[in-house]
């Protein structure tokens, strides 16, 4: 089969024996260079808001949709229907007259929400034909974010033909994601190519995207696999050169599925892909000569997608390779089975190390060594000593709000301030004290904390705050990395963003070890991370005399993440029951329960009715507050939309229903921070009431810890 284009339809391509209920692949490829109303474009609008122009995402586009044409293939799903929407530059327009690829639409507004109307109307609805399915997005353009929400921006965004900027006019994300995990079509595949920074105007508003996606019906069955693959991590930047042809992410993806992936046994799979394009994007940032980085953003629910297959090439037919021996990628050929997992494992594991070892030297090249103090010291201490505050901080800017106290440690479970409750390590900075790295430990406390930087004068948003997890008995080590810049030309410098993450303790073996498998995670290859992680340490962490719930959860985190966590059993009912305060604990024994009847197993760890045990362990955030860690969110949301599909008594659906709702507003509400949950001042949402006033600290706790209407 073959697509072909439909005439009268712009942008339609379907196989010439399409009807409706076909089974096979549905997709929608989406590229946009051409922006007119920003910046350098044809008519920019009066505030472009810094965005311009792109260099090659139509063309990364269309390189997606020949991939799907000529060189897609799995057995029994072929590719049967397909729109193509491109917005290419002077140059990217003059290619494709050149290769005659003229049957295309116009990405606009408009024209794309239509687009997402006809694709998702498309797909089959009813078995057979929608289990032997699977739909593909793919966008490559400009995208920002709102809180932490995605979005994707069509090609006449800002059009001042409405007067004041539409910004809600975009798509988001999170909606795609959620109507892929909720609709009956077998396997969804997702490609974002886009930034995910912060686009204040959006987020200052408490808005967002204007919806697209159709609701699937109620009590659809759950598609076998729903997989999301974004160029880059929440509140970063992806990127694209001058004289590159594709995207980085782009180019790395299309790499991966000609064969760059393959392991030896021709089939390529979601993870396969994630593993491949993580290191090779940062190669090809560095073969532009440059020090920044880029991590894409894995999010796979159900079983494991295969992405592809290869075709044998015509010598393994007449010929099989000794099994130490291997053969160049070159010309089709593959690396021999009996190598392959191997050599894949060491090559992802170097890769690995050299990009860890890079990263570090890129980081550390930001701070000035010389201004680096290592001493530890109070955080109460700093307070009222300019001496203290001046040798770590330097700019007046930087240390005054140390120095003033209006960076505070607060209970999670009361409000109550926590004078003597954290010490500062370390503090590294550059130069001019606008990036600045903290090195806290978070003393021994039940609860978590809230740390606050507090004032107009200081910080962005008058208050930023981010949810911290504490151990009972022990120190928790936290590094944040603070952006403090004027937020407009005239203006002083404040406290930008925010972000934290569980950091290493060279005295503390369990938070060493995490930091080591994090790094591998987030540089390198999460599966390997997950495959090198040691289910009986991360269960130590917490065993260990109860002192170390923080490191075993965050250890579950990254299995859970890798689609590992049966590795560790019914061990995170452990973890729930010895710290039934910790809602992230909760999460993963819902995870554990999700995860064995994925497999299969109708009676997971001899419990009689798995989904409502599930069910009962997620409604307990109720009394115990939202996750603190941002992974344990995510996988609540994604379990509340499993759970909305199960036979569940009305009383506890009910509680379930009520969880959701509470998690979207604290998507809502809350920025990307790294590991953990960033809370600005401002806005206030509309639920607290609007209005200019930033929200208070207990407010913010009240958010976290309280279910709305409480």
């Amino acid at each position: 089969m073959t697509l072909e284009a439909v005439g009268g339809t712009p942008g339609l391509w379907r196989d010439p024996q399409w009807q409706p209920g076909m089974p096979g692949v549905y997709a929608l490829i989406i590229g946009i260079s051409a922006y007119p109303y920003l910046e350098e474009g044809a008519t920019p609008a009066p505030e472009t808001y810094g965005l311009g122009q792109l260099l090659s995402s139509a063309r990364t586009a269309a390189r997606v949709f020949n991939w799907l044409r000529a060189d897609f293939r799995y057995p029994d799903l072929p590719v049967v229907w397909s729109l193509l929407l491109l917005s290419p530059s002077a140059a990217e327009r003059a290619e494709f007259d050149a290769a005659g690829l003229s049957h295309y639409d116009t990405p606009d507004y408009a024209r794309l929400r239509l687009a997402i109307q006809r694709w998702t109307a498309a797909v089959p609805k009813q078995p057979p034909a929608s289990t032997h399915s699977r739909s593909v997005f793919f966008f490559s353009g400009h995208g920002v974010g709102a809180n932490r929400t995605p979005l994707l921006l069509p090609a006449d965004y800002l059009d001042p033909q409405f007067g004041d900027p539409q910004l809600e006019n975009c798509f988001s994300a999170r909606e795609l994601q959620r109507w892929m995990t909720e609709n009956p079509v077998g396997e969804h595949l997702a490609l974002l190519d886009a930034c995910r920074n912060e686009f204040s105007p959006l987020a200052e508003k408490a808005s967002g995207a204007h919806g697209a996606f159709p609701v699937n019906p109620p009590n659809a069955p759950a598609p076998r696999a729903a997989a999301t693959l974004a160029s880059t991590s929440p509140d970063k930047v992806a990127y694209q050169f001058p004289g590159q042809p594709l995207t980085l992410f782009g180019q790395a993806v299309l790499e991966a599925l000609m064969g760059g992936a393959d392991t030896g046994n021709l089939r390529i799979d979601f993870r396969e892909v994630v593993d491949y394009v993580r290191p090779r994007i940062n190669v090809l940032l560095k073969a532009v000569n440059t020090a920044l980085d880029q991590t894409v953003w894995p999010s796979s629910e159900g079983e494991d997608l295969i992405v592809t297959e290869l075709a044998p090439p015509p010598m393994l037919v007449a010929y099989a390779a000794p099994a130490a021996a291997t053969r160049s990628r070159g010309g089709g050929a593959v690396v021999s089975r009996g190598s392959a997992s191997t050599g894949g494992t060491s090559r992802g594991a170097a890769v690995a190390a050299h990009l860890a070892a890079a990263a570090g030297a890129a980081v550390d090249a930001r701070f000035d060594p010389s201004l680096q103090v290592d001493d530890d010291i109070p955080l109460a201490a700093l307070r009222g000593n300019f001496l203290q505050t001046g040798r770590r901080f330097g700019h007046e800017y930087a240390s005054m709000i140390w120095h003033d106290g209006k960076v505070r440690l607060h209970s999670l479970a009361d409000g109550s301030v926590l004078d003597n409750a954290a010490w500062v390590r370390s503090v590294a900075r550059d130069a001019a004290s606008s990036i600045v790295q903290v090195v806290l430990a978070l003393g021994p406390h039940p609860h978590g904390v809230l740390l606050v930087f507090d004032g107009a004068r200081d910080v962005q948003r008058s208050r930023l705050a981010v949810a911290l997890p504490t151990d009972p008995a022990s120190p928790v080590p936290i590094r944040l990395m603070l952006t403090i810049a004027p937020a407009a030309q005239g203006e002083p410098p404040r406290l930008q963003k925010l972000q934290a993450w569980l950091g290493p303790d060279p005295e503390n073996p369990h938070y060493d070890y995490l930091w080591s498998l994090t790094r591998e995670a987030e540089l390198g290859s999460l599966r390997n991370a997950a495959a090198r992680a040691d289910p009986e340490r991360l269960k130590d962490a917490a065993r260990d005399k109860l002192q170390y719930p923080t490191a075993a959860t965050a250890g579950m985190l990254l299995l859970a993440r890798a689609g590992a966590l049966g590795r560790v059993g019914d061990w995170t009912r452990n973890l729930m029951r010895w710290f039934p305060e910790r809602p992230d604990a909760a999460v993963l024994w819902a995870e554990s329960l999700r995860t064995a009847l994925a497999r299969g197993d109708d009676r997971p760890f001899g419990v009689e009715s798995p989904q409502q045990e599930m069910a009962t362990a997620l409604a307990s955030l109720l009394e115990h507050g939202l996750p603190l860690f941002a992974d344990a969110l995510e996988l609540a949301d994604s379990q509340v939309r499993f759970l909305r599909r199960a036979p569940l008594p009305e009383a506890l659906a009910a509680r379930v229903a009520r969880v959701g709702r509470w998690i979207e507003r604290g998507f809502a509400a809350t920025l990307p921070g790294g590991h953990f949950l960033v809370l600005p001042g401002l806005p206030r949402p509309e639920w607290l009431g609007g209005g200019s006033a930033a929200l208070e600290v207990d407010e913010i706790i009240a958010l976290l810890r309280r279910p709305p209407g409480d």
